[in-house]
């Protein structure tokens, strides 16, 4: 019965492997004889159809309790090759905070989405619309519904190698910056100061 991490990578703006958005959500397979390679399907199927885009969409699998070094398990594609130019500064994103049971360490987490992902999100402005936040909101259904009752999205923590059920979720209405989805500096201008 094994706990999957899922890494969703979206190609946007080039074709670097840096500048790819990912998200890593994980889920537990409670029945002997997992499917992973039909969760990597469905999961990515579902990422596109939430994103509203055509861009190249990677879900890999991996044995989150698997001793290193952990290989995939299985791995899905989308539209390879398709990217499209962010809306808005890429370290711009919402976060999908959700917690087992109790809003405690090592059973909370946090899926940050960034603003730039699905279509029509529009722009950031001060704060967040509502509908931004619903938008996020409705990846909820997706990561719930995977796999069916057999499969259930996690908290997992690997300090205590426990995976615990999703019960609560929430999007606040504020943005959240993410240096690290920046893109690198291809052009420069400077000076020289005098008095």
């Amino acid at each position: 019965m094994p706990v999957y991490r899922a890494q969703c990578s979206f190609l946007m703006d080039s074709a670097f492997p840096r500048d790819r958005f990912v998200i890593t959500p994980h889920f537990n397979d409670t029945l002997p004889g997992s499917d992973p390679q039909g969760l990597c399907d469905d999961l990515a199927d579902g990422l596109v159809a939430w994103s509203g885009r055509t861009i190249e969409t990677i879900v890999t699998m991996y044995d989150a309790q698997g001793t290193p070094p952990v290989f995939p398990v299985a791995s899905a594609v989308r539209n390879p090759g398709a990217t499209v130019a962010s809306t808005c500064p890429r370290e711009v994103a919402l976060c999908l905070s959700f917690y087992a049971a109790r809003n405690l360490p090592r059973q909370r987490g946090r899926l940050f989405i960034p603003a730039g992902l699905p279509s029509g999100f529009g722009g950031p402005t001060a704060r967040p619309t509502i509908g931004q936040q619903n938008k996020v909101g409705d990846l909820v259904p997706l990561l719930t519904g995977l796999g069916g009752t057999d499969v259930d999205w996690v908290v997992y923590s690997p300090t205590d190698n426990q995976p615990r059920s999703v019960s609560n979720w929430w999007v606040d209405n504020e943005w959240d910056t993410i240096r690290s989805r920046g893109l690198r500096g291809d052009q420069r201008i400077s000076g020289e100061v005098s008095e």
